[in-house]
């Protein structure tokens, strides 16, 4: 029994460390050039506390109207083109559950969404888990509430100024 709890243990452990050593990956083209037809939509994921260190937390992926689009982590931004209109938007990191919201984009414009930690908690835990792992910008509600309050990575959308401020910090995948 305390072999069986030892083993598995041991392989969690193991696929946690897997996770956190992984890269960013973008399953899409990253250097075609803006269509007016369409908008992009950038994923930027802060360096935080761990990424100022030098250190690195497991990847997020990242899905686009069910499709998988990439994973992040600390430090990196990965980008796609989208038709105006409604599109879902879902990110997943680690063994939470998914934090699943919408986006509604017009032809044309650039939207910048943050990945970042949860705003659930008490207020100093919060302020702790964002300087950690980063989280600014306005909080795109979740579909359903066990949605939000389960996930780990949140979106949130930012202004195209403070957009673009903080991808130049940031390195493609």
């Amino acid at each position: 029994m305390a072999g069986q709890l030892y083993r598995t243990l041991s392989l969690l452990g193991a696929a946690l460390l897997l996770t956190a050593c992984a890269g960013s990956a973008a399953l899409e083209s990253q250097t075609r050039q803006r269509d007016s037809k369409l908008a992009r939509i950038y994923f930027l994921r802060e360096k935080g506390m761990v990424g100022a260190m030098g250190g690195t937390a497991g990847t997020a992926d990242i899905k686009v109207d069910g499709k998988n689009i990439g994973a992040l982590r600390n430090g990196f931004y990965l980008f796609v083109d989208r038709p105006a209109g409604t599109h879902e938007l879902s990110v997943q990191a680690a063994v939470s559950l998914p934090y699943e919201t919408e986006i509604r984009v017009e032809a044309g414009q650039v939207y910048y969404l943050n990945l970042g930690a949860a705003p659930w908690g008490p207020p100093g835990q919060v302020l702790l888990n964002q300087a950690y792992a980063g989280g600014s910008g306005e909080l795109l509600p979740p579909r359903a509430g066990l949605s939000g309050a389960m996930s780990g990575t949140v979106l949130y959308r930012m202004d195209p100024g403070s957009g673009a401020a903080l991808m130049a910090q940031l390195q493609a995948p």
